[in-house]
């Protein structure tokens, strides 16, 4: 006996069993097989089967797009034997002689490996199939998706009753010691398991293993699995692969775009590059980790009042001229900054080929005082104001969060001083710490404001106040001078406020 399992993109697979006689295909309703395709004809073809002799042929009607047999068109009568494929359009009828079953199964059960071979012959026996869910897996960008596509597919495509496909991420959950178990085996040995009613076939891409596609009949008069089922399973598995792949590295060119955006807003484009390929060998940005670092805080005076008066529309305009300079300064000076509502933290570590992170951090507030001074004024009759301090010390510098979300931080002590000591550095003057001032002591003038406690350091910090650039050793200046007479009166009610 005969039967002929007919395939087609638009409908589920469909077993028929041949009669004696003559059967007409075609497009008609009334047709004994109706083909609906396009490219059918209403009466495309006839099938003659003699049971007596066994003897099975189809004969084209003169269609108007020709039938094939085996991907050769036909004209006229053409014998048909055991395994052949017809076509009409995009639907395929696949003949097989089921009292050849027994010897069929004997040739797919069992375990193989996965070859080249074997995915050759699978594309070259299914390419209608094949070329439907390679141009459905083109349209998805995720995991998920394309699982989900697969799955449908194959229940599309063949009379299955169980299709599960296993990410390698789950393959933890089936133990591997199961001798029988057809996925176990396929895990441990990266293998093609066959039995007459059960398929695993694995899913593999550049040697890595993706997923696993396990399909199942448990029907009574569910029929067995053919070699054609097997080569398109392993067809299907193939074309997964390639997607996942492409899934793969759309994702992986999608996140180092989102990472490189993200150091971005941190680094300067060079150092980002560089920063970005660290990423790429690692997989991760640098954790918090204790580093020597000068910090450096820059803030706008009185915000809120200077919003107030020219309004929120000319004060975001002087802020973002504001962040533009500075930012461009730090990154120029290899630094790496925040935004902090009306101000900026720049913090400057060891960099090659460049001078100290203090003498980067004192450059860059200088710069910063002069472009305030020289920029037009945010309101007429008053000039801009910032207050700027510089620390160097000890700090925990790195990358925080979760992977959608990361952020460049840095902590400790060392930055509530720093932004405590920014407060009082205005009009327009700069702060420094103790070691900052030790660092550039013969590049800058330093007049010394004093011994400051406040919360959070144990011991009184000294600090300084920085002016240009100089050519002469470190002075003292004069103690009776007016502006140490300021200085003085700023650090008692430094002391005061640190009480």
């Amino acid at each position: 006996m005969w039967s002929m399992t007919i395939t087609s993109p638009k409908s589920k697979p469909l077993q028929i069993k041949l009669t004696s006689g003559k059967m007409m295909i075609g497009r008609m309703v009334a047709s004994d097989i109706v083909i609906d395709d396009t490219a059918a004809s209403r009466r495309h073809a006839e099938i003659y089967y003699d049971s007596t002799t066994e003897m099975i042929g189809i004969n084209d009607l003169k269609s108007s797009n020709g039938t094939y047999v085996n991907r050769q068109k036909i004209s006229g009568f053409y014998r048909l034997h055991d395994g052949d494929v017809i076509r009409i359009g995009q639907t395929e009828m696949h003949l097989a002689k089921m009292t050849d079953t027994a010897a069929i199964q004997k040739d797919i059960t069992g375990t193989s490996m996965l070859t080249r071979g074997m995915v050759l012959e699978a594309v070259d026996e299914h390419p209608i199939p094949l070329n439907e869910i390679t141009e459905e897996l083109n349209t998805v960008i995720d995991f998920d998706s394309a699982i989900r596509l697969v799955k449908d597919m194959i229940k599309r495509t063949m009379l299955v009753d169980v299709c599960e496909i296993l990410l390698a991420a789950d393959f933890k959950k089936i133990s591997t010691e199961n001798p029988d178990h057809l996925m176990a085996r396929t895990i441990r040995n990266s293998s093609v398991e066959a039995t007459s009613l059960a398929l695993c076939v694995p899913i593999i891409g550049g040697g890595k293993p993706y997923a696993l596609i396990y399909v199942e009949k448990n029907r009574p008069e569910a029929h067995p699995f053919e070699k054609r089922d097997l080569q398109l399973v392993i067809g299907i598995s193939h074309q997964t692969a390639l997607a996942l792949q492409r899934i793969e590295l759309l994702e992986k060119i999608r996140k180092e775009g989102q990472v490189k955006q993200l150091l971005l807003r941190f680094l300067s484009p060079i150092e980002a590059e560089d920063e970005l390929k660290d990423y790429l060998k690692t997989g991760k940005l640098p954790d918090l980790a204790e580093k020597t670092v000068t910090v450096l805080f820059a803030e706008i005076a009185d915000s809120t009042g200077l919003m107030q008066r020219i309004g929120s529309k000319k004060f975001t305009a002087y802020l973002n001229t504001f962040y533009q300079f500075a930012t461009q300064l730090v990154f120029k000076n290899s630094g790496v900054t925040r935004y902090l509502g009306d101000g900026l933290l720049a913090v400057f570590m060891e960099a090659k080929d460049k001078p100290s992170h203090e003498e980067r951090a004192a450059g860059v507030a200088c710069e910063i005082i002069d472009f305030i001074r020289r920029a037009d004024p945010p309101e007429p009759g008053r000039a801009g104001v910032v207050g700027i301090a510089i620390n160097t010390g000890k700090a925990l510098v790195g990358y925080v969060g979760a992977q959608e979300r990361v952020e460049f931080n840095v902590l400790g002590n060392l930055i509530k001083i720093t932004y405590r000591m920014q407060e009082y550095a205005v009009p327009n003057r700069i702060f420094v710490g103790a070691a900052t001032g030790q660092a550039v002591r013969n590049l800058y003038l330093l007049e010394k404001v004093g011994s400051l406690t406040m919360r959070g350091s144990e011991q009184p910090i000294e600090a300084f106040a920085l002016s240009f650039m100089k050519t002469a050793p470190f002075v003292q200046p004069d103690k009776n001078s007016d502006m140490q007479a300021a200085f003085k009166a700023i650090a008692e009610k430094l002391k005061t406020l640190g009480k």
